[in-house]
């Protein structure tokens, strides 16, 4: 009769687990806006937005991160991979700024580079950011 009740126990604790465990992570409502946020940037981007309005997005993903970073619930998995996009975009703004403003070819190559580097270091990013709840 022990051994029955431990079995039942157990089976009972692993279903437990299972269901518990099974479901995908939702996302809190601060992640769903920063990623929301952090796709309309890279679409931006694709489209050819402009550096004024590329840098007003970036300072509302600022606010988001922050947001998102006081926030309890949040997934460790996407908030550190919003945090690398977010990066990654604040070193591309700074590059597409030098780029412009560059004088010589040689360091309008060299920042081109750095943006171009960036940008895609933020995509890889944010598909790592998407990955999270899947």
């Amino acid at each position: 009769m022990k051994k029955m009740t431990l079995v039942v126990t157990l089976l009972m604790f692993t279903l437990l687990v299972t269901l518990n465990c099974s479901g995908k992570p939702k996302p809190i409502l601060e992640e769903e806006e920063l990623l929301k946020l952090l796709m309309k940037m890279q679409n931006g981007i694709q489209s050819k937005i402009s550096y004024n309005d590329f840098g007003k997005l970036l300072i509302e993903s600022k606010n988001m991160l922050e947001l998102l970073k006081k926030a309890e619930n949040k997934n460790s998995c996407f908030f550190n991979s919003v945090t690398k996009c977010y990066t990654s975009f604040e070193i591309s703004k700074k590059a597409w700024k030098l780029r412009d403003e560059a004088e010589s070819e040689k360091r309008k190559i060299d920042m081109d580079t750095t943006l171009s580097f960036a940008l895609g270091f933020g995509a890889v990013s944010l598909a790592k950011a998407k990955e999270c709840f899947k």
